[in-house]
């Protein structure tokens, strides 16, 4: 027999099971779901038999192939007598996944001329800490790091903050404004079609982020809350 014609037809096959598998899990798993829940992909694992099923949670469900178990917690690879938190990288790499539909355009930028970190900042304008992260924007920009916000009124949309928020974002300015605002200053509120407020939110909500400041670091890391110029850098470091 044709050793081509072999990879293909074990290819076919291979195929054909984890189409059946996929089909199988959507089914069970879709029944235990709060309603209105959308199955939004199911990915092979490195556990053998084992796939991944993301369901709007920035975490994954872990779901055995013939649908009958499934585990929501971490998963551990023992690798060079190492132990690797397999979920912990999922979830950065769904994080990347999710900031990627945040174009750099949509960002109100801080950058720094000697960058060596870019990070993207979920902020309210209202936010105490907030505020206090903006008023050392520029101990950030001299240790080599820029900062990018992104929208985050904690309130919800729709609301003062929500309100403010377009207003920076839509002026002609939106450093000043963004500034002027986390100053206590008031702004003139501006209006237009094109601002990203409520995508931002709604991706925050997806990251799984609950209060501001929250920074995503470029390769998906998630620090919650305030961190000085210095300490920031030291986590970017590592």
């Amino acid at each position: 027999m044709n050793f081509r014609f072999l990879i293909n037809i074990i290819l076919l096959f291979s195929l054909s099971v984890f189409s059946d598998e996929i089909a199988i899990i959507k089914e069970k798993i879709s029944v235990i779901l709060p309603p209105d829940t959308k199955i939004e992909s199911i990915e092979r694992s490195n556990f053998p038999s084992v796939y991944k099923v993301y369901y709007g949670d920035i975490q994954p469900l872990y779901v055995s192939a013939d649908g009958n178990y499934f585990l929501y917690g971490d998963m551990f690879q023992i690798k060079s007598s190492k132990i690797i938190n397999l979920t912990d990288i999922d979830i950065s790499k769904r994080r990347i996944s999710l900031m990627n539909e945040i174009n750099k355009e949509e960002l109100i930028s801080f950058s720094s001329e000697r960058e060596a970190y870019s990070v993207t900042v979920f902020t309210d304008v209202d936010c105490g800490y907030c505020r206090k992260l903006h008023s050392e924007i520029d101990g950030y920009n001299r240790l080599g790091i820029s900062i990018n916000y992104a929208a985050f009124p904690r309130s919800g949309i729709g609301t003062e903050a929500f309100t403010k928020m377009v207003g920076a974002w839509c002026s002609k300015d939106p450093k000043k404004s963004i500034t002027n605002l986390k100053n206590g200053k008031n702004q003139r509120l501006n209006f237009c079609d094109s601002q990203p407020i409520a995508k931002h939110y709604a991706i925050g909500k997806k990251l799984g982020i609950t209060g501001t400041p929250a920074i995503i670091s470029e390769d998906g890391q998630l620090f919650p809350g305030y961190y000085s110029p210095d300490d920031l850098l030291a986590k970017l470091k590592g």
